[in-house]
C-alpha cells in the first residue's frame, strides 16, 4: 500500500508538473488539490503499522498536509484574499513541520540560538522591502508568514546540529519551501518569470516530500 501510494503520488505530481509548462490551467487546477491528500494517503500507509509509537507523528504529519491541501485550494482563485487565506493556511502547516523536530532547539548553543533568532526577525523585515512594502494585510502577513518560515529552516538546522534522524531531509525540505515562497511572493507582488508557475510548484511538492520523509523515515526505522 505504501509504494501503490507513493507511485500514485508521483504520478500525479508529473501530470500537474507537465500541465504548469503547457500552461494548461484546467488539469492544473484539477490536479493541484489531489497532491498533498495524496502524499497524506503514502505517508498514514507508512506510518500505521508502526502505531501506537508513531501516532503522534501520524497526527502532525496528516494535519500539515491537511493546511498544505487548503493553501493549494485557495491560491486557485485569483484575488488578495484568497491569496492571504492560503497564506494562513501554509502558516499553520509550517507550525505543525516545526512542532516535530521542537526537541532540537534544546541542543542548539545560546551564541547560535541568539544567532537564529535574529536571523528570524530581519528575514522577514529584508522579504517586506524587497518585495516592495506592501501594504494592510498583505504587509502585515508577508512579514508574519516569513518569520514562521524562517523558524522552520532554523529548525531545521537545529535538526542537523541535533543529529535528529533525517534532519538533513527537513532542512532540505525547509530550505525549498523558501525557495517556493519566495518565488510566489516575487511573482504576486512583483511580476511573473519564465516557468514561474512550474519553478514554484516543482520545489513545492518536492518540499512537502521531504518534510514528510523526513518525519516518517525515522519511525519506519525503529
Amino acid at each position: 500500500m505504501v509504494y501503490v501510494s507513493a507511485c500514485i503520488f508521483i504520478v500525479v505530481s508529473i501530470i500537474h508538473l507537465a500541465g504548469c509548462i503547457a500552461e494548461n490551467r484546467i488539469l492544473c487546477a484539477v490536479t493541484k488539490p489531489l497532491l498533498m491528500p495524496l502524499l497524506a494517503l503514502a505517508a498514514s500507509a507508512a506510518l500505521i503499522p508502526h502505531l501506537p509509537g508513531a501516532q503522534y507523528t501520524l497526527a502532525l504529519t496528516v494535519v500539515a498536509l491537511a493546511f498544505g491541501t487548503a493553501g493549494d485550494i485557495f491560491l486557485l482563485s485569483p484575488g488578495e484574499k484568497h491569496f492571504i487565506a492560503g497564506l494562513l493556511c501554509f502558516l499553520a502547516g509550517h507550525l505543525f513541520w516545526i512542532a516535530q523536530y521542537g526537541s532540537a532547539f534544546g541542543s542548539v548553543p545560546l551564541f547560535e540560538t541568539a544567532a537564529g533568532t535574529v536571523c528570524i526577525a530581519v528575514l522577514p523585515a529584508a522579504a517586506y522591502f524587497i518585495l516592495g512594502k506592501p501594504r494592510g494585510a498583505m504587509g502585515a502577513g508577508t512579514v508574519i508568514y516569513g518569520a514562521v518560515l524562517s523558524a522552520l529552516v532554523f529548525t531545521g538546522i537545529a535538526a542537523v546540529h541535533a543529529q535528529k534522524p533525517a534532519a538533513a531531509l527537513y532542512l532540505a525540505g525547509a530550505l525549498l519551501f523558501l525557495a517556493s515562497d519566495s518565488m510566489i511572493g516575487y511573482s504576486v507582488m512583483k511580476k511573473k518569470f519564465p516557468l514561474s508557475h512550474f519553478l514554484i510548484m516543482a520545489t513545492y511538492i518536492a518540499a512537502q516530500t521531504l518534510l514528510t520523509a523526513a518525519v516518517v523515515l525515522p519511525q519506519r526505522q525503529q
